[in-house]
């Protein structure tokens, strides 16, 4: 105990006796001064950084599941996968990894409902679009790519519904990749990845673990994109069930 009680008293021992060598060894204190100073820069360089980047992701943090979980996740996850649910643990295999299937699907660990609540990313959410046919979906797929900027088509293979992409940011060059792919039931299910999480990647980039929200931006950009071009498809559809209905006399 007496040890103990001791530690205390050293710590305000050592407290002053820093205290005095700042006060009377003025190299000292410039050289902390200036180290706090540039400790400060960088961490405001840092958040500005990130804020420019989500703001280009077209992200934010006040949206579902809140900013916490959302800041935690742009700085620690490089990928993101859609799901039925739109939980931000959803993840899919990309042929380059190992155990990959040829064509991977979205899924998302069982999670209790509670949990699940906190995880959802309304982004995420897989879109359907029943009634129209596969072959369509993946035509207009391959329409809403071509009209992205920094959205290349790297890959095709319309018996298989799958569209391999690269993003490639506009400032630093950074590429993504994208895959799309349209289920027989109408489902347009998406996978990005950050291009350090290739196999034999040797980008810099790679040292820092998360993505400020990229790759879920780019599957809210592709989705944004879709959605009013199957608003007309669906608009057409309806026309022209409506010209088959017999019209009425007089």
């Amino acid at each position: 105990m007496p040890a103990m009680s001791s530690i205390p008293h050293l710590n305000l021992v050592v407290a002053a006796a820093v205290i005095l060598l700042l006060i009377f060894v003025p190299f000292l204190r410039r050289l902390v001064f200036a180290l706090l100073r540039i400790a400060i820069a960088v961490v405001a360089a840092f958040v500005a950084v990130a804020g420019i980047s989500m703001l280009m992701n077209n992200e934010t943090i006040y949206e579902k599941p809140g900013a916490k979980v959302r800041i935690i996740r742009f700085m620690t996850v490089d990928n993101a996968a859609t799901s039925e649910k739109g939980l931000g643990t959803a993840t899919c295999k990309w042929p380059d990894e190992p155990g990959a299937s040829s064509a991977p699907v979205p899924g998302a660990a069982a999670q209790p409902e509670s949990a699940e609540t906190e995880d959802v990313y309304p982004e995420l959410m897989t879109r359907s679009f029943p009634g129209i046919s596969r072959q369509k979906l993946f035509d207009l797929s391959q329409q809403v790519v071509n009209s992205l900027g920094g959205w290349k088509i790297v890959k095709s293979d319309p018996h298989a519904g799958v569209l391999e992409c690269i993003y490639t940011s506009r400032i630093l060059g950074a590429e993504d990749d994208v895959r799309i792919t349209v289920t027989p039931k109408g489902d347009i299910e998406l996978c990005s990845r950050s291009g350090t999480e290739r196999k034999g990647s040797t980008s810099l980039l790679g040292v820092f673990p998360g993505d400020f929200g990229a790759n879920i931006g780019h599957i809210k950009q592709f989705y944004e994109t879709l959605e009013p071009k199957m608003d007309e498809v669906y608009k057409e559809e309806q026309e022209k069930e409506n010209a088959k209905k017999p019209h009425g006399g007089p």
